[in-house]
């Protein structure tokens, strides 16, 4: 009774498990099917950008290729689309936020953790070429509208902790991966924020030997076209070609948000018919350790009342086309102007061979007597419409995406005045600010959801490596205990909105204005050191950065006096030494012991007493 009973179980687990995997592939269909106006519009952006711009979506959904009307008309392609979206990515570049993380309080140990945190984000951000990740991303934005960020983590990356039997144990790493729109299925299109979506689905092709190494469990493999994701199909006159994998799978992840049922929320990983996983969302990467989807999204141009963002090309396709028409008509013009159309009597000539070989010079053309001879139509000169209506569209082009050339512009160059032109500059990085914005908060959220999962999953100590002030590389070993610092947050202005001309011109300003200079109307050596870096001329600097070094010398002393005195040294910068002194103990004045307070107080009047016997030596 007992076998037959576990048998019953077996075969109830195996028919819900069968019934959940259809259920996810039901609702995959369903949700590529509600997508594919998104995906048509893609893939019409995409052709438009590689300058293949003679297709359309017809009046079933579908993106098909446009036949010439006539043999004889004129297909060129003037592709003003691609170095406006290259113009655009160059600019969008120079967003590079740097993060920050706020201390709980003022204790000394969520201090050092929300210092340890910056040094971890940016540690793990060049470990995974942050860098090269927004590019791609960024990419996919500006293209189809969307891009996303997908953080996870991963389990056999980071320092070996341990060996079980001939497996290794890792403590793990972040992993950052750029994912394209065509990846990612809501099951709400009309939802503008993730959070506003009840489950995600991330589809992509993988090769079997990878579903295997992931998730233990052997597939059939087969040849899977990567536009499978959108289900295209390809009408009769379409030639374009998919691209397609060999000995692969589509594999369907459909993470849930967490409900009253289900608070952890849920994980269902479904490809090749088969289950592969069934668990809980496995990151707690929400606020207030709640988990959430592990993704972060980044839109070109936000669209209300959709969950997919719009790209500038969308705008730009029917003015590309427009120019495209003038540009070929205009071409056309020209030929009949120069090859001519001839009129020849019915009968009066071979029009087979005149047709072949037109009116070429030297050639002899016999005509039959008594019929008028062959001749050309009388044409008229270029229409200046053509290059009205061309520049027109060059103007709208412009106006439409944000993006000029102020250098070569003929209407700009007469301007003399560096500042008019900086000003025309000015306006065209204010079109792309919102952009490059959502750059800035997705690169925030990701930071977000990196220090999430350290805190959760991060097991024994980790190395990392950073770069203090002074360029030099440090290293440190952290531990799940400096992960507990939450408030990321960006200090720096949005990059586009001042350049480095306008920055370098700002500290003139500053220095010129006496505001950096101390009561005595100088300049200070470590204010001097600080203003040579930002003007990107720090080598030119004498001291080759010791007031930096006699900074870091104070800050170690700062630690050592919480435990026994610190002589005052022949080589230190008196001036440098008592303000790091005297700022410390203003800031862990609550937490220091008296005993420890009259210890900073004789070593900050021994500097003082040096100082005053430096001056009255001067005076001598």
């Amino acid at each position: 009774m007992q076998k037959e009973l576990i048998e019953l179980e077996k075969r109830q687990e195996e028919k819900r498990k069968e019934e959940l995997v259809s259920e996810v592939i039901s609702d995959f269909n369903t949700r590529r099917e509600e997508r594919k106006i998104f995906e048509r519009q893609w893939e019409m952006n995409m052709n438009f950008l590689a300058g293949k711009q003679y297709c359309n979506i017809d009046g079933r959904g579908e993106l098909i290729d446009e036949n010439k009307e006539f043999y004889w008309q004129d297909r060129g392609v003037y592709n003003h689309i691609a170095p406006i979206i290259e113009s655009r990515l160059a600019k969008l570049s120079r967003v590079k936020p740097t993060v920050y993380v706020r201390p709980k309080s003022d204790d000394d140990r969520d201090v050092n953790a929300a210092s340890n945190s910056e040094k971890i984000i940016s540690s793990v951000f060049k470990m995974a070429d942050m860098e090269c990740v927004v590019k791609k991303v960024t990419e996919w934005s500006e293209t189809c509208g969307t891009g996303f960020y997908k953080v996870v983590w991963d389990s056999f990356a980071g320092n070996e902790i341990a060996k079980i039997g001939e497996e290794s144990v890792y403590n793990g790493n972040v992993k950052i991966i750029p994912v394209s729109p065509f990846e990612i299925f809501p099951d709400n299109l009309y939802s503008e924020q993730l959070s506003g979506c009840s489950s995600i689905i991330h589809a992509r092709v993988m090769s079997v030997d990878d579903v295997y190494k992931k998730y233990g469990v052997r597939l059939v493999g087969e040849k899977v076209n990567i536009s499978e994701l959108a289900k295209v199909e390809h009408t009769s006159n379409s030639k374009k070609q998919t691209k397609a994998v060999d000995n692969s799978v589509i594999v369907i992840e459909r993470y849930e948000r967490p409900t009253v049922d289900r608070q952890n929320g849920r994980l269902v990983t479904v490809a090749g018919g088969k289950l592969l996983y069934e668990g809980e969302m496995p990151y707690v990467n929400g606020v207030d350790k709640n988990r959430t989807f592990p993704f972060v999204k980044q839109v070109s141009i936000g669209c209300t009342g959709n969950f997919f963002g719009k790209s500038v090309i969308e705008r730009l396709i029917p003015v590309q086309r427009a120019f495209n028409a003038v540009k070929n008509r205009k071409h056309e013009f020209l030929n009949r102007l120069c090859m001519g159309v001839v009129t020849v009597e019915d009968g009066a000539v071979d029009v087979d061979d005149l047709a072949s070989d037109g009116l070429s010079p030297g050639k002899v053309l016999v005509y039959r007597q008594g019929y008028k001879a062959p001749e050309l139509m009388n044409e008229t000169a270029m229409p200046d419409e053509f290059d009205t209506e061309e520049e027109k569209l060059r103007n709208e082009f412009v106006t439409i995406s944000g993006v000029s050339d102020v250098s070569s512009s003929s209407k700009n160059a007469n301007l003399s005045s560096a500042s008019a032109l900086e000003l025309l500059i000015e306006q065209d990085n204010s079109r792309m600010t919102s952009t490059a914005e959502e750059i800035r908060q997705a690169y925030l959220e990701t930071a977000k959801q990196t220090i999430r999962l350290y805190g959760q999953f991060m097991v024994g100590l980790t190395a990392v490596r950073y770069h203090d002030k002074g360029d030099k590389v440090r290293v440190f070993y952290a531990g799940k205990d400096d992960f507990q610092a939450d408030d990321v947050y960006l200090e720096s202005e949005n990059e586009l909105m001042y350049s480095t001309a306008q920055k370098r011109e700002m500290v003139f300003k500053l220095y010129s204005s006496g505001l950096l200079h101390d009561e005595n109307g100088k300049l200070r050596v470590v204010v001097k050191e600080k203003l040579l870096g930002l003007l990107g001329y720090k080598d030119l600097d004498y001291q080759k950065g010791v007031s930096r070094l006699q900074e870091e010398k104070a800050l170690s002393e700062n630690e050592k006096m919480r435990k026994v005195d610190v002589a005052v040294e022949e080589i230190d910068d008196h001036s440098i030494h008592v303000d790091e002194h005297v700022r410390y103990v203003l800031c862990e004045y609550e937490s220091l012991l008296e005993e420890q307070k009259q210890r900073y107080y004789a070593h900050i009047r021994a500097h003082k007493e040096q100082i005053k016997q430096n001056q009255e030596n001067k005076g001598e």
